[in-house]
């Protein structure tokens, strides 16, 4: 492979009279002559990626082959056959998103459209942030949450109660609250609820209910040394405030 037939394809690739079958396997097939003639960022630019569509590696490698060449003072006609086709392929792809952003939508109202006048902004959030690998059950009954009572020998704040009523399971990412799995826990020598698993400051870190002033807490486990430390104000602050701020990092 000379530098003058690189010249040539980048001039074909310029021109917009490459398809990416062609590109793709003449780039495969020259890629160590490319890197050692054009040099190492020019070969990482004009690399046709995996993840990219084919029009995305014609688009993206014509602008690396063009500025080569113009490098090389080498005057070449900018085609905007892959710019066009590139557009109306992202175009076509935010099109398929808001479709898939109303279905889920509509699919949130629908099944948790009871949680918007209770915990509103939290809702509004699962609009954005659900996914069909996440779990939301139903509330718990009265008699479910008695019985709860009677085995921990407490009654539960009206905070937790309004939120067991109303969701028994909650997993989302990093999130993991379970009415089953509802117990007290004395860690650093005061008591908590523990109500599952908030990834905050890393995998695995508890979310406990402090029951003497209704605080909510992490322990985070991974701290030197580990420690407790309080996010929020109240239950329904946390779902409301801290959560809906986690979640749409993950949007």
């Amino acid at each position: 492979m000379t530098q003058q037939e690189i010249i040539e394809k980048f001039t074909s690739l310029s021109q917009g009279k490459l398809i990416a079958q062609e590109w793709i396997g003449w780039f495969t097939e020259h890629k160590d002559s490319i890197e050692k003639i054009c040099g190492r960022t020019t070969f990482l630019k004009v690399k046709p990626k995996e993840s990219f569509s084919d029009i995305r590696n014609l688009y993206i490698g014509q602008l690396a082959a063009f500025d080569w060449l113009t490098s090389k003072e080498i005057t070449v006609a900018l085609s905007d056959l892959y710019k066009k086709g590139w557009e109306k392929e992202f175009d076509d792809f935010c099109k398929a998103e808001k479709q898939k952003e109303k279905h889920l939508q509509k699919e949130v109202e629908n099944k948790f459209g009871y949680l918007k006048n209770i915990y509103p902004k939290f809702f509004r959030q699962l609009t954005k942030s659900y996914s069909n690998s996440d779990v939301i059950e139903l509330g718990e009954k009265q008699e479910a949450i008695q019985n709860k009572e009677k085995e921990l020998s407490i009654q539960l704040p009206e905070d937790l109660v309004t939120w067991y009523q109303n969701v028994s399971t909650l997993q989302l990412e990093g999130i993991d609250i379970d009415f089953k799995e509802l117990i007290i826990e004395t860690i650093q020598k005061k008591q908590y609820l523990a109500l599952g698993e908030f990834w905050l400051y890393g995998d695995g870190d508890q979310l406990l209910y402090n029951l003497e002033n209704h605080n909510i807490y992490i322990f985070a486990h991974e701290s030197q040394p580990p420690k407790a430390i309080k996010i929020a104000n109240s239950f329904t602050d946390f779902i409301e405030k801290k959560m809906v701020t986690y979640l749409k990092e993950y949007e």
